[in-house]
């Protein structure tokens, strides 16, 4: 499917009722997303029940595809399909995967090795140390964070990623011309602003309903590699989202707590189901391999790809700094210098030595 097709997803998509799974029924019928969008609406009846071609021609009616688009580009914001090469593989290995994803930020980051990382929204001082430690230890070895931006545990392992210069991804449950809760706004302008991204299957103009976050859940799940429990209850999304993760074939992991705590109960389950207890990071990083990955980055050559790779590396020539000071001698702007910054250190040319000082690979 080509590209420039995609602004016909991104109609229908607008549609509150045509959601990912609806949207793919549809697709399913016919060659590409044009001929759902512009063929008569009996021959769209020759292929369609009739409750999916009232949906389309509703979609017609009320939509418009170049608008759509130009909505996107005014708000600064990306969007690919499952139809793209640029879809990430993980997502795709869902069965229920999101037909459009919108983005905000850098979206390269969708292909690196990601760690979910969930809990309570009614935290405890123990599960908030626990999580905003276990995150950026795990940010500081590589691994990306990828989370709810919700209230609570999810927002201190956002944080922790992004104290240790890592990278991290939030996963909202509504549309990106808003962020909810409304208090993390600014925690989501940093993801992008330090070269993360925000994402989200809904439509611009969609708002932040309870259905909505079972299925935001699922996409946290499936980009990840392994999800991290900190602290659930025993009816609670984060113990979804675990149980999602399984059903994925994704690792699972799960803090222990005090047995008089509610909010350890999920996570104590999972133990006794065969999650892996998590006491300190190496827990984690075992399960990815993260030694051996990083021994095979350091080995590789430091030659740059771009123009910005070459400044950059002139910059740390002189030795680590933190990121103030590489964008005063680069000249470079922040956003584009945390891009590069990650791609640079996914492709094992420079290093993160804790505290946001950057240095080239040994």
């Amino acid at each position: 499917m080509q590209q420039f097709e995609g602004k016909y997803l991104l109609a229908l998509n607008a549609h509150p009722k045509i959601g990912s799974q609806t949207l793919k029924k549809i697709l399913a019928a016919f060659d590409d997303p044009e001929s759902v969008w512009n063929l008569p609406a009996q021959k769209l009846r020759q292929r369609l029940e009739e409750k999916f071609v009232s949906l389309i021609l509703e979609s017609r009616a009320k939509y418009n595809p170049d608008t759509e688009l130009d909505k996107l580009k005014k708000l600064d914001l990306g969007y690919m399909t499952m139809y793209d090469e640029s879809y990430p593989s993980q997502l795709l290995e869902l069965p229920d995967c999101p037909a459009v994803l919108y983005i905000k930020g850098n979206d390269e980051v969708l292909k690196t090795t990601g760690l979910g990382v969930v809990g309570s929204r009614k935290y405890t001082l123990y599960g908030r140390e626990i999580a905003y430690r276990l995150a950026k230890e795990c940010a500081e070895n590589g691994l990306t964070i990828i989370s709810g931006l919700a209230l609570g545990i999810d927002a201190f392992a956002h944080q922790a990623a992004l104290d240790a210069g890592g990278i991290t991804i939030g996963v909202l449950g509504c549309g990106l011309d808003r962020i909810y809760p409304t208090s993390n706004f600014s925690l989501g302008r940093e993801i992008v602003e330090k070269g993360g991204a925000i994402i989200s299957e809904f439509a611009l103009g969609t708002p932040p309903m309870r259905q909505n976050f079972p299925a935001r859940n699922r996409i946290i799940a499936g980009l990840s590699s392994g999800v991290l429990v900190v602290e659930a209850a025993l009816e609670s999304g984060a113990l979804i989202t675990a149980y999602q993760a399984l059903e994925y074939n994704r690792d699972v992991f799960a803090v222990p707590g005090n047995i008089g705590n509610e909010n350890a109960a999920g996570t104590n389950k999972l133990i006794r189901e065969g999650a892996k207890l998590v006491s300190k990071v190496e827990d984690i990083l075992e399960e990815f391999n993260i030694e051996k990955r990083q021994s095979e980055m350091k080995a590789r050559e430091i030659l740059p790809e771009t123009g910005d790779e070459e400044t950059i590396i002139q910059v740390l020539k002189g030795g680590k700094k933190p990121v103030d000071e590489i964008v005063a001698e680069s000249g470079l702007n922040i956003i584009a210098l945390n891009a590069t910054l990650t791609m640079m250190e996914m492709k094992g040319k420079i290093s993160n030595s804790g505290g946001g000082l950057y240095e080239l690979s040994n």
